[in-house]
């Protein structure tokens, strides 16, 4: 019963701060009238983290206002948030849309790096799974479910 508590707890914690993430970005594109980015990184521990392409998911991911090139920290983009590497005990993955990126306009509403506005984060420690299913207009709701 100790190990479900610890992956339970695992699940949850990795869920939130996919949530917060996307809620910040949200909150702060709306705020600031720009479009603000969620990408994965290979690299959250550096002083100036990355996007990574071909990173997943649950290496690490970043939140930061992006100004330049879409779904890339430019020099003028300022990072918000940092997220680290959760790859040790949980995987997520994500459907075709938000393979690289997820941003978010002045409007709030989201778009994935296919250009289309939905998609869903799976996130998955030891069997046990919860969906982040973001809808077209930018709204993230969680679903639960088994690996």
């Amino acid at each position: 019963s100790y190990g479900f508590l610890v992956t339970s707890g695992r699940l949850t914690s990795a869920t939130n701060d996919m949530l917060l993430a996307l809620h910040l970005a949200r909150s702060e594109a709306i705020k600031r009238g720009t479009r603000v980015t969620v990408c994965k990184t290979s690299n959250p521990g550096a002083p100036t983290p990355t996007c990574d392409q071909a990173a997943d998911w649950h290496q690490g991911w970043l939140v930061f206002v992006d100004g330049g090139v879409r779904g890339m920290v430019d020099g003028g983009d300022a990072i918000l948030q940092v997220y680290g590497d959760i790859s040790a005990w949980a995987s997520i993955t994500t459907g075709g849309n938000y393979r690289r990126y997820v941003s978010y306009m002045p409007m709030g509403t989201s778009q994935g790096s296919s250009g289309l506005h939905n998609d869903t984060f799976e996130i998955c420690v030891s069997g046990m799974r919860r969906d982040i299913i973001v809808n077209t207009v930018g709204r993230p709701r969680l679903r639960s479910g088994s690996c």
